[in-house]
């Protein structure tokens, strides 16, 4: 009995060993055990393991995750390699049962070929505001950041209501929900990551839209799994938005995304009537439906998180704080004046480099999201086969001492040349870089930008008395989220 299992294990052993020499030339990389691989030797923190190991086997290593191959990117110069000099080469998306489940081929995050590239070219224009009639998305974003700051005054509050009606933006942007009654089904979406509670005026707890009908909701569907119900919960707003959208639609005078799809959808009809292609299935109400819960997605956990970051980081560093007040002072005027008219041309380089340096010091998604390579490439020497996987750890391109002094200090003033002008630096990319980078860069850039300057204009950022240090440790997982933490607003 005890000879055959280890002529089992031995068995084992010699494939897997098989498995990883089958390739010439990839990569070096550590061994790892057979079938896990390396996943029993990672840190909670994934980017902190690649680091450490790419200090041993170089800025390019392979390790394997389970039976996944993995190629990892740890430095500016191969991921610029890889992703702008040989961009085309990698824009595949990992294809599982996770992402098959979530998009099931659909959508935007998991998609390849000549679908994603249609559907790419679609939403950049789209979130561009290219055909939009009526508001801006600046001026839409701006009324979002006063309706917080109108609700909120005076308040001891969490962090959690910024995370509730900061994600109302990019829903809002989308779906363009005009009454405030329409808008409360956002609330909805952000209870697959954390459920909400604010303090209101009275003292009372209030609590979340989302935890009523979501309890509503399982109560007649008790039999669905919690991540399958939240799916479906999905499902169901986007549907509904889309269904009203439709009822009001006017061609002549799209409003946002939603209009701008279903005229390509329209277009589609007419033209390929007779004839089935990629381009006509590009443009169906499910694709659109999986387009908004992509964009949803990518949109609201990251931005809030960064805004966060950002007041975290100006409670620590109360100097900080204080110029980036007056200088909005100078440029916008007192918080009751309203002398000045807050816009992304607003004149604010230190408090944009204050953001620059949130992005590069917790940065949101550390390690982007993963792609695959579409056919045999060949990387700084290296040969990788078509079809593995590529993570870019971004967060050491942030970190990484040779290039950034005492990277783990919080210094805006990095970003700024010797007359104070903002310097837009290129190793700052925490939305990735080519063609498969964040859609939605400029768009989340206009949100955090206009939500924090809206914030400082009327705020001073003050810690909970009672634990003046808000927590700076990272939490695991694709998103780097902050901890919860009360603070306090005080009106200036």
């Amino acid at each position: 009995y005890t000879t055959s299992i280890l002529v089992v294990l031995l068995a084992v052993m010699m494939i897997y060993r098989w498995h990883k020499q089958k390739y010439k030339n990839l990569p070096p990389g550590p061994t790892g055990v057979p079938i896990l691989g390396c996943l029993p030797f990672m840190d909670t923190l994934a980017e902190l393991t690649f680091t450490k190991w790419s200090k041993k086997y170089g800025p390019i290593f392979t390790v394997y995750l389970g039976q996944t191959r993995v190629v990892v990117l740890n430095s500016f110069e191969a991921i610029e390699e890889a992703l702008i000099n040989q961009g085309d080469k990698f824009t595949g998306r990992v294809h599982n049962f996770f992402t098959n489940f979530s998009n099931n081929g659909h959508g935007l995050f998991f998609i390849d070929g000549e679908k994603w590239t249609i559907q790419r070219k679609f939403g950049t224009r789209a979130l561009a505001g290219a055909g939009v009639y009526g508001k801006t998305y600046e001026q839409r974003v701006l009324e979002e950041a006063a309706h917080l700051i109108e609700i909120k005054l005076y308040l001891k509050i969490k962090l959690n209501p910024f995370l509730d009606l900061e994600r109302k933006i990019s829903i809002i942007v989308f779906l363009e929900m005009q009454r405030r009654r329409e808008r409360k089904v956002t609330s909805l979406c952000h209870g697959s990551y954390r459920r909400v509670s604010f303090v209101t005026k009275n003292g009372k707890p209030h609590l979340s839209l989302y935890q009523c009908i979501y309890k509503s909701y399982s109560e007649e569907n008790d039999t669905i799994p919690v991540f399958k119900l939240q799916m479906h919960i999905f499902q169901d707003i986007f549907a509904t938005a889309i269904e009203q959208h439709e009822k009001h639609h006017d061609a002549a005078h799209p409003r946002d995304l939603v209009d701008l799809f279903i005229n390509e959808m329209h277009r589609n009809r007419r033209t390929f009537e007779f004839k089935v292609t990629i381009l006509s299935n590009s443009f169906q109400k499910t694709q659109l439906q999986y387009f908004l819960k992509d964009l949803f997605a990518a949109g609201t956990e990251t931005s809030t998180s960064t805004i966060i970051w950002a007041l975290y980081y100006l409670i620590r560093h109360p100097e900080i704080q204080d110029k980036v007040h007056r200088e909005i002072d100078a440029e916008l005027g007192k918080a009751r004046s309203r002398e000045g008219k807050l816009s992304l041309k607003t004149n604010l380089p230190y408090t944009k480099a204050v953001l620059q340096e949130t992005y590069r010091i917790r940065t949101a998604t550390p390690l982007a999201i993963p792609r695959r390579t579409r056919e045999d490439v060949n990387l700084m020497g290296y040969s990788i086969p078509k079809d593995t996987q590529i993570i870019s750890n971004l967060w050491w391109v942030h970190n990484d001492p040779e290039h950034w002094d005492e990277p783990d200090v919080f210094r805006p003033e990095r970003h700024l040349d010797t007359n104070g002008n903002l310097v837009m630096l290129n190793r700052v990319i925490p939305f990735s870089i080519g063609p498969r980078n964040c859609l939605g860069e400029n768009l989340a850039r206009i949100e955090i930008y206009l939500f924090l300057v809206s914030i400082l204009q009327k705020f001073v950022v003050l810690p909970n008395p009672d634990d003046p240090n808000p927590p700076m440790t990272c939490n695991p997982g694709a998103v780097n989220a902050p901890s919860s933490y009360n603070i306090v607003l005080k009106e200036r």
